[in-house]
């Protein structure tokens, strides 16, 4: 397999148009307080060791890459996404954004944001939920000045025609954010790139042999990913599914991605399925619905680290790391760095059940905080 440098990534990225929008470089934190929360919720006696003491849990070094803080409303991975993606739109001429996602969507809270600094008009097709509370990433939307339809999923490919329909007729040039083939390769660009930061940080800690990332389904671990395979480096990937859907899709999906952007950034290497280690015992029942897991990971990175995750990404993401570890599913021996994807202001949509929420007393069946 054909390697190639760190100046071959960074000359192939430095081609792309970019609109700056992100406070670059994140932090890499190391998370020692969580590791020692995890531990002591492992029961003594599951014959695994640590140290040589016997009883105790052998866990991974946990290393958390704090995308929450890219800066512009309030952070998140989709800060380095819409870096290229919003210099795509102006380039070509675009001037009204049109977009369609759920109720609890952090990329469309960032497409305002980006908006709003590009002076661009955007219009939200926010699905699913209509009759829930203005609060959240739909609120934030709002205030950055988003043009926000409310409709049921069944009905938002007509909401955008008709939406498209008008707005050609004003002599405007509309960019459908879900129709457009750039929005399903800007985070593979943006964590291509995230792969060269990440690289000389952990190599500032010593971390210089095998890696496990992990985080959510979708362009940024795929970008990690396809970066290590170019770069030849021993960096393996957890993929947590936070919805359900066949594992098959989402590979599918992301080696055509992956192909695309190996060609724009003159990469000699494509995903292939077996890339990522995808798991799906933890999405919960549906999209943007939380498990107990979920806010056992939230309360316990909280209480640890101070470390904020929310109830539909990131703490899916922390509850299968938790339970995995549990389960003794996860290499002691090689470092775990949870990518810290954003999501911040959807924890407020849930603050009832977060504020009443009381941990299960763990016994012997209890271990694995699956759904």
């Amino acid at each position: 397999m054909q390697t190639v440098t760190r100046n071959h990534i960074t000359s192939g990225i430095e081609k792309l148009a970019r609109f700056k929008l992100s406070h670059l470089n994140t932090p890499l934190e190391d998370a020692p307080a969580l590791r020692r929360a995890i531990e002591a919720t492992v029961l003594v006696g599951n014959n695994q060791s640590n140290n040589g003491k016997s009883g105790m849990p052998a866990l991974p070094r946990i290393l958390v890459k704090r995308d929450d803080t890219t800066g512009l409303a309030f952070g998140g991975n989709k800060g380095r996404h819409f870096e290229f993606a919003t210099a795509h739109i102006l380039e070509n001429g675009y001037d009204v954004v049109i977009n369609a996602n759920d109720y609890h969507s952090n990329q469309a809270r960032f497409i305002a944001a980006a908006c709003a600094r590009a002076g661009l008009r955007y219009i939200l097709v926010s699905t699913e939920k209509t009759d829930m509370p203005m609060t959240g990433n739909l609120l934030l939307c709002k205030l950055m000045g988003a043009e926000i339809h409310r409709v049921p999923n069944d009905y938002a490919s007509k909401m955008i025609d008709h939406l498209v329909e008008d707005l050609e007729a004003e002599g405007k040039k509309p960019f459908v954010v879900p129709r457009e083939e750039f929005s399903d390769l800007m985070g593979m660009f943006g964590f291509v790139e995230t792969g060269l930061e990440l690289e000389h940080q952990l190599h500032e800690i010593g971390v210089t042999g095998p890696v496990r990332f992990w985080g959510l389904t979708g362009r940024s671990i795929a970008g990690l990913r396809l970066y290590a395979k170019n770069r030849g480096l021993p960096w393996s990937a957890t993929a947590v599914m936070y919805s359900p859907g066949e594992v098959s899709n989402f590979n599918d999906i992301t080696v055509k991605r992956s192909k695309a952007v190996a060609e724009r950034l003159e990469l000699p290497n494509v995903l292939e399925p077996g890339d990522l280690d995808v798991l799906t015992d933890y999405t919960g029942p549906a999209y943007g619905v939380p498990f107990d897991g979920v806010f056992e990971a939230m309360h316990m990175a909280a209480k640890s680290e101070a470390l904020i995750l929310d109830p539909n990404y990131t703490g899916k993401s922390m509850a299968a790391l938790i339970a995995e570890i549990r389960a003794g599913r996860v290499d002691p021996s090689v470092p775990v760095v949870f990518i810290h994807s954003g999501g911040t202001p959807q924890l407020f949509a849930f603050a009832d059940e977060i504020w009443n929420w009381q941990p299960a007393a763990i016994s012997d069946d209890s271990q694995v905080s699956a759904p």
